[in-house]
């Protein structure tokens, strides 16, 4: 697929960030129907947020959403160590390798209510091995710093 092709998952969260004021608002998206849009068009979705940030879509996972900027709204400043804790990604420092990932996880676990923690079980156990790998998969290539394209 070139540079310039798009699959049908791409063109699903355009429009649907775009009828949801993007690019002058932040857009959220639940996180499940996007990740099975992807999965029912044979992408992953790893490379279509991949797509979307080539064209200037800035895409990221915060708990069960999909968070789309605007290169206008994404802060590329980065986290000062002596600055507040707000950082989004806190969580996923030291997310790169499996164990650090596992770690990562547990802290934001503990801060999940119940019925989160719920959801989250729910939805990790209607998952097929290959979707869990995936997952896991996805999210070191996303945070890992040092595995940049």
């Amino acid at each position: 697929m070139s540079a310039s092709e798009s699959n049908p998952a791409e063109e699903s969260i355009k429009h649907s960030i775009h009828k949801n004021g993007y690019p002058e608002k932040i857009v959220r998206l639940p996180f499940k129907p996007v990740y099975d849009a992807c999965k029912k068009y044979g992408t992953s979705l790893t490379d279509v947020l991949d797509k979307l940030q080539e064209q200037q879509i800035f895409g990221k996972i915060l708990g069960n959403h999909l968070e789309f900027r605007s290169r206008e709204k994404v802060d590329f400043k980065l986290p000062s160590a002596e600055g507040p804790a707000t950082d989004e990604f806190s969580w996923v420092k030291g997310a790169g390798n499996l164990k650090g990932f596992q770690g990562a996880a547990k802290n934001a676990m503990e801060e999940m209510t119940p019925e989160k923690m719920d959801e989250a079980r729910k939805m990790l156990e209607n998952m097929s091995d290959e979707e869990k790998m995936n997952l896991v998969k996805m999210f070191t290539q996303r945070f890992d710093p040092g595995n940049k394209k």
